[in-house]
């Protein structure tokens, strides 16, 4: 998967930015299309039935938080890409700790019972990021693992919200594989 590009942007369309690196160009989505003319972006790369999908972020943070918003199930990536272009993580937390609707009135497609739902899902996960602190890091790591295991992205937290965070990585791994496989 590409998960980091660093070029220069030779194009620049409606939603997405052709990026030469080394003589290849990559078309790339992004959420905010005022990038400068060299970039360094942390993606996400989705494959579709006949399509590589690349989403670039300025930060990993950003990244972070799409991945985060792309676990709600009914939201794509195209709309996780337009409610993490929103503002930074701390206004997204803001909003969903207000339950701000208003917020998300910016993203096309979003109905009032969709960002209710929105914003239902981020509290636990933004609670869980928040809380976690360090562990963060490791339960990126352990999510990874379990996706590589061939476990969706969705499968993987849930699975990792039933399982203590104080323990090592690896006892973590092995007891989500089984919560998962009840």
């Amino acid at each position: 998967m590409i998960s980091y590009l660093k070029g220069r942007v030779v194009a620049r369309l409606r939603d997405a930015i052709v990026v030469d690196v080394g003589g290849v160009g990559y078309k790339v989505f992004v959420g905010d299309n005022s990038l400068g003319e060299d970039v360094e972006l942390y993606c996400a790369t989705r494959l579709k039935e006949h399509t590589i999908e690349i989403y670039g972020f300025s930060g990993p943070e950003s990244l972070e938080l799409f991945e985060m918003v792309n676990t709600i199930s009914g939201i794509g990536p195209k709309a996780a890409l337009a409610i993490s272009s929103l503002g930074s993580f701390e206004e997204l937390q803001r909003a969903i700790r207000e339950q701000d609707t208003e917020y998300f009135e910016k993203v096309k497609g979003l109905g009032k019972k969709k960002v209710q739902k929105i914003i239902l899902e981020l509290t636990g996960l933004l609670e869980a990021a928040t809380s976690h602190g360090k562990g963060l890091e490791q339960d990126k790591q352990a999510v990874s693992a379990l996706v590589s295991l061939g476990f969706s992205r969705r499968e993987a937290t849930e699975a990792l919200s039933d399982v203590p965070g104080n323990i090592s990585l690896e006892e973590r791994i092995k007891m989500a594989l089984k919560h998962v496989r009840r």
